[in-house]
């Protein structure tokens, strides 16, 4: 993060704390949208957000349901000392089922043509801006960079090693390996907060909200959790309404209908079901 951005969001977070902005009050804590929630919830602010109303990027409950989240599970096993060989096991098992998904699949609507097109690491969700063509294109390079920081080796750089790699043993590994050095690190140390928060987006239901992982700060956020936190604190990204579910960038452009983007939307602010792969 620049200098300059970093700056600006400490100006954004000081001028939300100087009108009384930055807690969250008794009724918005349980879920319900006050007169002020609107300004509490700014994009680009940040929040301390609780755990009870969080749902995964992969739109799980973190209070009620992260056994079903294949992340969460993961983080729970490290944290309740199951041994590295048997959670290797298990998320090659989830890795495999996952490898042969399309997009589709991924998000329970077989019937969806746009979407079967594609693999279910290209998935994007209705109101998402980027369209699932665009993330097909964009998602191996990403892959690459962000996994190579992790400390993934490539046998090279060509798109269809690094597709390959995406289902790979040795991939399995390093997911286990990162979780397990952050969850170590927390432990020892604590968790430090600083500007480059973790991104959350909120969900809003006619006078209810939620919150779910954005792009940035997943591992963290299970991390805290199977700790036994009860608020996260984060970045706000973006506020999705369900009342303007017709505007959503890939429901305007045909790749979801309206009745489908409201039912992933509303499985989402339940927290029940997941909609998204490990990939």
């Amino acid at each position: 993060m620049s200098k300059i951005k970093k700056i600006i969001l400490i100006i954004i977070d000081l001028i939300k704390k100087s009108f009384f902005l930055s807690n969250l009050k008794t009724i918005e804590l349980k879920g319900h949208i006050s007169s002020l929630t609107f300004l509490r919830l700014l994009p680009y602010t940040s929040i301390k957000v609780p755990y009870s109303l969080g749902r995964t990027v992969r739109g799980i409950s973190y209070n009620k349901n992260l056994h079903l989240d294949p992340a969460g599970k993961l983080c729970m096993d490290l944290s309740n000392g199951v041994s590295k060989k048997n959670i290797i096991k298990d998320l090659s098992t989830e890795f495999e089922k996952q490898k042969n998904m399309s997009a589709a699949d991924i998000v329970h609507l077989k019937n969806n043509a746009i979407l079967n097109q594609y693999p279910a690491w290209a998935i994007v969700m209705p109101w998402e801006n980027l369209s699932i063509e665009e993330m097909h294109n964009l998602y191996p390079e990403n892959f690459y960079k962000n996994r190579c920081d992790q400390g993934l080796i490539f046998t090279n750089k060509s798109r269809t090693n690094i597709i390959k790699t995406m289902y790979s043993s040795e991939f399995v590994e390093n997911r286990v390996n990162q979780m397990q050095t952050l969850l170590r690190s927390v432990v020892q140390k604590g968790f430090i907060q600083d500007s480059n928060l973790p991104k959350i987006n909120i969900l809003i239901k006619e006078n209810q909200w939620r919150w779910f992982m954005g792009d940035g700060g997943n591992h963290r956020s299970y991390v805290l959790s199977c700790l036994g936190h009860n608020f996260f604190r984060a970045r706000i990204s973006s506020i999705i309404n369900k009342s303007e579910v017709n505007n959503w960038h890939n429901v305007i452009n045909g790749t979801y209908s309206v009745n489908d983007a409201e039912h992933i939307f509303d499985r989402y602010f339940d927290g029940s079901k997941t909609y998204r792969g490990m990939v």
